[in-house]
C-alpha cells in the first residue's frame, strides 16, 4: 500500500476551478456513489442525504439558487453597500455534492429515543460523511472546496425553506420519495419531512487562476447570465494546525530503537 501524504500536506481549499477541464467520468461517479452509500453513521440513523449536482440545466438551476440565497457571507467589516462574499465553487465548480439536512431522521430510528435524541445522532453523521467524501475526492486527484457558510439562508428563512423544498421535490421527488419511503417509521416520512441546506463539497479536475479585476481582497466573477459575484481569489486555508497528540512520542521511540 502506497501512502502519499502530499495529498494532505499540499491540500488547499480551491477557490476557483478550471472552466475548460471539467470532465467528471461516469466511473468516478459510480465509485463516489458506492463510497457515500457505505460511510458509517452513528447508530445507522439517517437525518440527511447528499445530492450530486453537475452542470445540467436542472442541476444548475438549483446550484444558482443555492449560490444566491444560501452560500454567502457579508464582507468582514460590514461594508456599507452590504457586499457579499460568495462561496463561488457552489456555482462555478464542475460539480458539487450538496448535503441536505432533514427536519426528522428518515431511516433507522430506534424505539425509546426521543426525536431530539435522533436529531443529535444524525447531525453528528454529517461530519463523518464530509470528511470521508473529502478524503475520497483527494485520493481521486480532484481539487476540492468544502463550504458550510449558509448565512444567506437566515434572511427570509421561511420563504427560502419553502423554495428549497419545492425545487428539490419537483426536480428529484420520485427518486427521493422512493429512498425515504424504504424506511417507514414514526418520523421522517415523505409527507411531513422538510429540507435544510447544510454543506457543499465542490470539486473538479483542475484549479485555475482567475484574473484579478478589482485589485482588492475580493475578486469578481461574471456568470453566463451576466451577474457578478464577489469571491476570495487564490487559495485559502487555515490549516495545518497540530491537533493530535501521542503519535510524535511513539515515532521518537521507534527512531531511537
Amino acid at each position: 500500500m502506497i501512502l502519499n501524504k502530499s495529498i494532505w500536506t499540499n491540500r488547499t481549499t480551491t477557490r476557483f476551478f478550471s472552466e475548460e477541464n471539467t470532465d467528471i467520468p461516469k466511473k468516478d461517479l459510480k465509485y463516489l456513489q458506492t463510497v457515500i452509500n457505505n460511510i458509517p453513521s452513528q447508530c445507522s440513523i439517517k437525518g440527511h442525504f447528499w445530492m450530486y449536482l453537475g452542470r445540467s440545466e436542472r442541476d444548475m438551476k438549483l446550484r444558482t439558487w443555492l449560490q444566491e440565497n444560501v452560500f454567502w457571507i457579508r464582507e468582514e467589516g460590514g461594508a456599507e453597500d452590504g457586499t457579499k462574499e460568495y462561496m463561488l465553487g457552489v456555482m462555478q465548480a464542475p460539480a458539487i455534492l450538496f448535503c441536505v439536512r432533514t427536519s426528522s431522521p428518515w431511516a433507522n430510528t430506534e424505539p425509546g429515543k426521543t426525536e431530539e435524541d435522533h436529531l443529535e445522532l444524525s447531525n453528528r453523521s454529517e461530519s463523518f460523511f464530509a470528511g470521508a467524501i473529502l478524503a475520497t475526492l483527494l485520493n481521486m486527484k480532484y481539487k476540492v472546496a468544502t463550504f458550510g457558510c449558509v448565512t444567506g439562508f437566515r434572511e427570509d428563512r421561511n420563504k427560502k425553506e419553502k423554495a428549497l423544498e419545492d425545487m428539490i421535490k419537483s426536480g428529484w421527488g420520485d427518486e427521493l420519495e422512493s429512498l425515504i419511503n424504504k424506511y417507514p417509521g414514526d418520523t421522517g416520512n415523505w409527507d411531513d419531512i422538510n429540507f435544510f441546506p447544510s454543506l457543499a463539497t465542490c470539486f473538479g479536475p483542475e484549479a485555475a487562476e482567475h484574473p484579478d479585476v478589482t485589485g482588492s481582497h475580493l475578486n469578481i466573477w461574471t456568470s453566463e447570465a451576466g451577474k457578478e459575484y464577489h469571491y476570495v481569489p487564490g487559495v485559502k486555508t487555515r490549516t495545518p494546525a497540530e491537533t493530535v497528540v501521542g503519535i510524535k512520542e511513539k515515532l521518537w521511540v521507534i527512531w531511537r530503537v
